[in-house]
């Protein structure tokens, strides 16, 4: 479909745009901001609905575009007037909500080799959802599971993690320990699950030894891990601190957490 060029946000092409401040990911449509967060859902396995874009956008995004996919160009005066909120970002697009896989295809994928799937249980904040997201892909986990909390397909979480969940799988589980029992069933017979807490008694991070397949879990901001999903863990890990620092943001805990277990238990899913 060639770009079609808009003057009127009232334009009735523009449909698939409407309201889009009232879109919520669980009515099924996602709206993805920014040039960086929409070339990766362009160029992920996940179709695209239709773009509005600036011409300054149209002219980098260029053969990215899908030929057979609704694009609308318009000056930024008219795409913030379209999308009802004070936007500068230059483009944005609309797209049906990603289907995720199933837990046992994600197991099925990990094989024996070196790998680590992130749980994530009731984070509240969708940028600390989407800021997880970016360091789980960042240092190649090979998948996130979450539940109880914001959403990763909420505008906000796409754009903490700059569009990375377009190419990474998310799971959203309502019964977490569950999901944790049916992952491990299908994973190597070493693999491990790891708390992330803060307490006494739990391995400072550099004493902990890292199986070659982890489950690491991470809680909510406040409230950290549920019991449901602490009974599941075989090692519980804290990062130590220095004196008067009682604990990270959960999405910097994670990198750290990540990046120990790559670095020390091998290297994980390719990024």
């Amino acid at each position: 479909m060639p770009t079609r060029r808009i003057d009127d946000p009232a334009d009735p092409e523009l449909r698939p745009f409407a309201a889009l401040t009232s879109r919520r990911p669980t009515d099924g449509t996602v709206v993805v901001e920014g040039e960086i967060a929409v070339a990766r859902a362009l160029a992920s396995d996940h179709p695209v609905e239709a773009l509005l874009l600036t011409p300054r956008h149209r002219a980098r995004l260029g053969a990215r575009l899908p030929a057979e996919m609704p694009v609308f160009e318009a000056e930024a005066a008219v795409v913030r007037a379209v999308v009802g909120f004070d936007f500068h970002r230059g483009c944005v697009a609309v797209m049906p909500r990603p289907r995720p896989p199933s837990l046992e295809a994600i197991a099925a994928g990990l094989g024996e080799g070196p790998a680590v799937v992130v749980v994530a249980e009731a984070l509240a904040d969708p940028a600390n959802l989407g800021a997880l997201v970016r360091n789980a892909r960042a240092f190649g986990a090979a998948a996130v599971l979450h539940g109880g909390g914001a959403d990763p397909w909420s505008r906000r979480a796409i754009r903490a993690a700059m569009g990375l969940g377009f190419t990474l799988p998310l799971v959203r589980c309502d019964d977490l320990a569950g999901a944790v029992d049916r992952l491990r069933a299908g994973m190597s017979a070493q693999a491990r699950t790891v708390a992330a807490v803060v307490q006494p008694g739990a391995i400072p991070l550099p004493q902990h030894r890292p199986a070659v397949q982890s489950i690491l879990l991470v809680g909510n901001e406040g409230a950290g891990l549920s019991a449901s999903l602490r009974s599941r863990a075989d090692d519980a890990v804290m990062i130590p601190l220095a004196p008067g620092v009682d604990s990270l943001n959960v999405a910097a805990a994670t990198a750290v957490l990540l990046w120990t277990l790559a670095a020390r238990g091998g290297p994980v899913s390719e990024p």
